[in-house]
This record gives structure tokens, C-alpha cells and sequence, in this order.
């Protein structure tokens, strides 16, 4: 696949197959994590695209975060080879592969990293908006984690679709589900929410494929 039919099988129609969140508290979920059978399929589904096993239970009761093999699932349906994209069960691998591929120059990488205070960083469909999953890190301490090399708890949302003020994002794991987020955007077209600490952008190139 080229990076323009990634782009286009990742954002898609996922209005009948997630719930809904905009960051103001107006959530509707349909599916979760505690029902058996939602349960076992992001267990089938999800985690067994790293070769993980975790336990009903394990995913019900947030003991095993699904949240990044949910993300490397869609990837991976979208037609990203391994060597690509790393499939990974947690959001920091590919998040730092990224943002050094962008530090090094790496020409034939899929995305680059950008911070959020530059330009580059607006988002579109088929990017990836990295935030830090730490209750008790400021948005400005969050900026901080766009440097670090090693292992960090985070998360991260899909790009689906882009209007003049918002994107539209879905990820797993977010209140026990796949869910949709809305992040509003300011007048220069970047990240304007804070709440969800986020740091990075990935942007998904425009690279001959490998």
C-alpha cells in the first residue's frame, strides 16, 4: 500500500463501530471491556496481534491495557508491514521510534514525530496524536516526554477525520471501549486540548514504500 491508501483506509466510516467522546464530558458507550464476549474479542482481535494472552479478567478489571494493541491492530489492517510500523502493547515504542526517525532525518520512515508548538504538527487524517497517561504530569511536564528515550506510560488516538476547528480521533481502551475523541484545534491549526496531556504528533509521509 502507498502512504495515500493508508491514509484513506484509516480514516474510514467508525461512526457505527465506537463510542463517543469530545472532551466535555458528553460520552456515550456502547460496548465494554466487561462484557465476556466484548472481552474476548479484544483479547482474539487486538492482543494477539503481538502475541499476547491476557485473561478475561486481566482486560476487564484494567490489570492488561489494551489501549496500544487496539492501535496496532488498525495499523496493521490498514497495511503497514511489521518492519513499518512496530507492533507493540505499549503506545511509547512506536511513539519514540517515531520521534527519533523525525531527530535522524530517516527519509523512509512512515511518520515523523513533531512537538506540538510547531507548525508541522497540525494534524490530518491518518496521524497519530501521543499523549502522556500520567494523572499527576502537567500539560507543560507532558512537553518533556517528547525527549526521553526510555519506556513511559501513554497513549494514543488515530486521526479519522479533520474539520477547521477539530480532528476526530479514535483509540482503544478508552472507558473500557474503542472510543472517539474530539480534539479541538486552535486558529493555526494546532492541538488546543490540554486535558489529555498530549505531546506529539506523528505525521504519517508521503514515502515510496519499502
Amino acid at each position: 500500500f502507498s502512504s495515500r491508501r493508508r491514509h484513506t483506509r484509516l480514516q474510514g466510516d467508525w461512526s457505527s463501530d465506537v463510542c463517543s467522546s469530545d472532551l466535555t464530558n458528553k460520552k456515550v458507550v456502547s460496548r465494554t471491556d466487561d462484557e465476556r464476549d466484548f472481552a474476548e474479542y479484544v483479547q482474539k482481535t487486538y492482543c494477539s496481534v503481538v502475541g499476547d494472552t491476557p485473561s478475561l479478567s486481566d482486560i476487564s478489571n484494567d490489570i492488561y491495557y489494551w489501549s496500544a494493541v487496539c492501535i496496532s491492530f488498525i495499523i496493521r489492517e490498514a497495511g503497514f508491514a511489521a518492519k513499518e510500523f512496530p507492533l507493540a502493547n505499549a503506545h511509547s515504542v512506536f511513539l519514540r521510534r517515531f520521534i527519533k526517525a523525525r531527530k535522524n532525518g530517516t527519509a523512509n520512515a512512515k511518520y515523523w514525530g513533531y512537538r506540538l508548538s510547531e507548525t508541522q504538527s497540525s494534524p490530518q487524517v491518518g496521524d497519530i496524536i501521543g499523549c502522556v497517561r500520567d494523572s499527576h504530569v502537567s500539560y507543560e511536564e507532558a512537553q518533556t516526554y517528547f525527549d526521553r528515550t526510555s519506556h513511559y506510560p501513554a497513549h494514543s488516538d488515530i486521526v479519522v477525520a479533520r474539520r477547521t476547528d477539530a480532528v476526530d480521533c479514535i483509540g482503544g481502551n478508552v472507558l473500557d471501549s474503542v472510543t472517539r475523541t474530539t480534539y479541538s484545534l486552535d486558529s493555526g491549526g494546532l492541538i488546543a486540548n490540554r486535558s489529555q496531556r498530549p505531546f506529539v504528533v506523528l505525521r504519517l509521509r508521503n514515502t515510496p514504500d519499502a
